[in-house]
């Protein structure tokens, strides 16, 4: 009888210690809740500011109205590349990170679609890296690629709102 009571006993205890784990649901859900809390307060009023900033746009090409920047930036050089990918005047910005590693994995994803030669550029002022979908020294090519993006890669773009560099 009392070795059944243990076995029973043990049972209980590994069940609730199943039933205690951690799943990708809860980490998902702490995370969110996590990044809710730094945009609200006046973290929140900072966060709001520096998304109008670049939902903004700034030029009108053809008609419609695109964000075009001008920045000094450099190419950051792939380890299997040989030679940099030159970028020309106009180039289309869709993804924004703060880690190079980060930048490296988007545009080596967007390279696996085919479709593009995509690249990463640094700014130094804002201390980003940025990948770079499409270059071109046609502006009116650059905005049309900007406001149409969906129809040239099936990644999602990680800014707010695609936006053309204009390399100075």
């Amino acid at each position: 009888m009392k070795r059944y009571s243990y076995i029973l006993l043990l049972a209980g205890f590994v069940s609730v210690l199943w039933s205690c784990h951690t799943t990708e649901e809860n980490y998902k859900a702490s995370y969110d809740i996590a990044v809710e809390a730094t945009r609200t307060g006046e973290r929140g009023e900072v966060y709001r500011q520096e998304l109008e900033k670049k939902m903004k746009n700034t030029d009108v090409v053809d008609g419609d109205s695109i964000r075009l920047l001008s920045r000094y930036f450099n190419v950051v050089k792939d380890e299997g590349e040989k030679d940099a990918v030159q970028p020309m005047k106009y180039n289309v910005v869709v993804a924004e990170f703060v880690q190079l590693f980060n930048a490296k994995s988007y545009c080596l994803r967007l390279r696996k679609e085919g479709r593009l030669e995509p690249f990463v550029v640094y700014l130094d002022k804002q201390e980003l890296y940025c990948v770079v979908a499409k270059t071109t020294d046609d502006l009116s090519v650059a905005a049309t690629f900007a406001k149409n993006h969906e129809k040239y890669m099936k990644l999602k773009a990680y800014v707010p709102k695609v936006w053309v560099l204009k390399r100075m």
